[in-house]
């Protein structure tokens, strides 16, 4: 099994995945992490997925949260998606360039688009939870190239492409 793990690990690193951070305020307290694998699941009702693969720390309070906001991130926010990706780092703070809805989320307006969404159901699959969610409302933001995750790096379009290239 150790083996097919390993396999399966490094077929994803060869696979992009659009990068997102998904942020909701609970318990009195914004929460956010770094996602990668957000997906579209359905347009009636107008919903998506991603996954968490722990319980504690930010995931937790996002499977609590009533709503959330899942920021699709533009090349410019590479330092910030890694930030969010780790534990213990600093959040929310002014340089980042937060701002909160009249909902409560905290809210990213140089994101390429947020999208504001409630959770519809969140199943188990072993350690992991996967959530779908009813989409409320889109934001636009500014265009931007997107920002992936390619082989543990957060890379813009331009440079998986010069990458792709070699």
């Amino acid at each position: 099994m150790p083996q097919l793990t390993e396999k399966f690990r490094n077929a994803f690193r060869v696979h992009p995945a659009g990068v997102s951070i998904v942020t909701a305020h609970v318990d009195g307290r914004p929460v956010g992490m770094t996602v990668s694998s957000l997906a579209s699941l359905t347009l009636e009702p107008l919903s998506v997925s991603f996954s968490l693969s722990q319980l504690s720390g930010s995931a937790g309070g996002l499977v609590k949260a009533s709503s959330f906001l899942i920021h699709l991130l533009g090349e410019q926010h590479a330092d910030l998606a890694g930030t969010f990706a780790r534990k213990g780092t600093e959040r929310f703070t002014e340089e980042q360039g937060w701002d909160y809805l009249a909902t409560g989320e905290p809210y990213l307006p140089s994101a390429p688009a947020a999208l504001r969404a409630r959770p519809l159901a969140v199943t188990e699959v072993g350690e992991a939870r996967l959530i779908a969610a009813e989409v409320i409302s889109v934001i636009r933001g500014p265009d931007s190239p997107a920002l992936v995750y390619h082989d543990r790096q957060f890379l813009s379009i331009a440079q998986l492409q010069l990458a792709a290239a070699d």
